[in-house]
């Protein structure tokens, strides 16, 4: 799982870095991680929602570390409260909204796969069927 955070990581980073599509990709960047890290991450026979949420928890884990350290950072730069308030703010928010566009896209890529796997069960059946 953690391969595949990292992944989403990478993902994330690349969306932003992205010079003039990053506009377009960054907002989108925690869903598309979510999306392409879940396809890292074995999944041991979970329920899709409950593979998908412990992705996007700790995908909202580890961008929540990078952002407080940056937010101590900054406050330890300047000497403002109202710099550490929207750090601190930013932070919160951000990794929120990671932690949650993170999960719909893993929950939505493993249940299009746990569809794709049941449609092509229930092919191999109806083909066995078939042949009798």
């Amino acid at each position: 799982m953690i391969v595949g955070v990292l992944v989403g990581l990478a993902i994330m980073v690349g969306c932003f870095l992205i010079p003039i599509a990053h506009f377009v990709l960054a907002p989108a960047g925690p869903f598309i991680a979510g999306y392409w890290g879940i396809q890292y991450a074995p999944n041991p026979g979970r329920h899709y929602a409950m593979h998908g949420l412990m992705f996007g928890s700790l995908l909202a884990l580890f961008i929540g570390l990078i952002l407080a350290a940056l937010a101590v950072l900054l406050t330890a730069m300047f000497d403002d409260p109202r710099v550490a308030t929207l750090a601190w703010l930013g932070a919160g928010v951000f990794t929120l909204y990671t932690g949650s566009m993170g999960t719909m896209g893993a929950m939505f890529y493993s249940l299009r796969e746990q569809q794709r796997s049941e449609r092509e069960a229930a092919r191999e059946v109806g083909n066995r069927e078939n042949e009798r």
